[in-house]
């Protein structure tokens, strides 16, 4: 069975049974995944828009849930995750235009919106909140090396960024919240993580694994907005 979602003259397969093979070990049976000094990117080179096929893993000290579907970000900060059933069918879409973030329950015709920042941080989308910070990674070049460094991140938090090889391994805040970057491939001359791990500082998780990731092709115009005619809209805050 495949899922296909057109976008701009070419499509997007998804592929159920491979995917939740793949959940939450990365891509089974495939070659060995070379070291991050192995790998010979682009300096400089960067990605614009990303789309992908992805597995989704959230847990919780008292609850986990994992599912599979598509993501498709386009920098600095629109997103679109489709959340598919394991017979194909769309459960959840999440759109996110910057701080704003549109949650859909497609089979109920209900949706949350509202500001990031008031996403409950006991429910399954906490992890979402910390998105903009997951991607928020300078452009790769070999000349930094190795080494460890504290800046100020975005929102204004200490943070410890590890680089290897020019390519950010993982960072933490001061707040208590870390990512951790892995299973690196080049595409397009661009270092891209397959796996991205994230930890709040409330001990939830989010794993993103992606499958056979595209860069740098144009969405559609009307990609990153939702469609939202028929929905009863709630506060983030009604969110479990």
């Amino acid at each position: 069975m495949k899922q296909v979602l057109g976008r701009f003259g070419h499509s997007l397969v998804w592929k159920p049974l491979q995917l939740l093979v793949f959940c939450l070990f990365g891509l089974v049976g495939c070659a060995t995944v070379p070291t991050l000094h192995e790998l010979n990117y682009t300096d400089g080179a960067a990605i614009a828009t990303l789309s992908s096929s992805v597995s989704l893993a959230y847990a919780s000290p008292d609850k986990s849930i994992s599912g599979s579907g598509v993501i498709m970000y386009q920098k600095p900060g629109q997103f679109r995750i489709v959340i598919l059933s394991p017979f194909g069918s769309v459960l959840q879409e999440i759109y996110i235009q910057n701080q704003q973030i549109t949650i859909l329950d497609t089979g109920n015709k209900i949706a949350f919106t509202g500001n990031l920042s008031q996403i409950p941080e006991q429910s399954y989308f906490s992890g979402w909140k910390y998105i903009h910070w997951l991607v928020d990674n300078e452009i790769a070049m070999k000349s930094v090396g190795d080494k460890t460094v504290q800046r100020t991140g975005r929102n204004g938090e200490l943070e410890k960024v590890v680089y290897v090889n020019g390519l950010v391994s993982e960072k933490s805040s001061d707040t208590g919240s870390s990512v951790k970057y892995q299973k690196y491939s080049v595409i397009q001359g661009i270092a891209v993580p397959l796996e991205i791990l994230c930890e709040t500082a409330g001990k939830d998780r989010l794993t993103v694994t992606f499958d056979e990731p595209e860069v740098n092709t144009p969405f559609a115009r009307d990609t990153f907005v939702p469609k939202t005619a028929q929905y009863q809209f709630y506060p983030l805050t009604a969110l479990h």
